[in-house]
């Protein structure tokens, strides 16, 4: 009884965490590697944040993450803390949590 207990539990938490996959335009990179790598650890350094791809060419960078932990003020405050001006770009978009629960198993 306690390990259907215990799966119901998973499964319910696995179906209420959501993702959200948002675009952000981000100004004052200067070189394709360096900046981008800075970028990425700043990023990697945030709880919550799933991946993220920065593209220097096109001034962006897409973000996945789980909103109950990170929004998009923290990712802006993020990049401004070294020395980036980022806005959002397009309305976040809100994943499927149980295409999320799939995609988390594949990935």
């Amino acid at each position: 009884m306690k390990k259907i207990l215990f799966s119901l539990i998973c499964i319910v938490g696995i179906c209420m965490a959501t993702e959200k996959t948002s675009t952000f335009d981000v100004k004052g990179m200067m070189c394709g590697n360096g900046c981008v790598k800075k970028i990425n650890r700043a990023m990697d350094s945030m709880e919550g944040i799933k991946s993220r791809e920065v593209d220097f060419d096109k001034s962006s960078m897409i973000v996945i993450y789980d909103d109950q932990l990170v929004s998009d003020k923290m990712i802006i405050a993020a990049l401004k803390e070294n020395n980036y001006s980022c806005s959002l770009k397009e309305k976040p978009k809100k994943n499927s949590p149980i295409i999320s629960f799939f995609k988390s198993l594949f990935n």
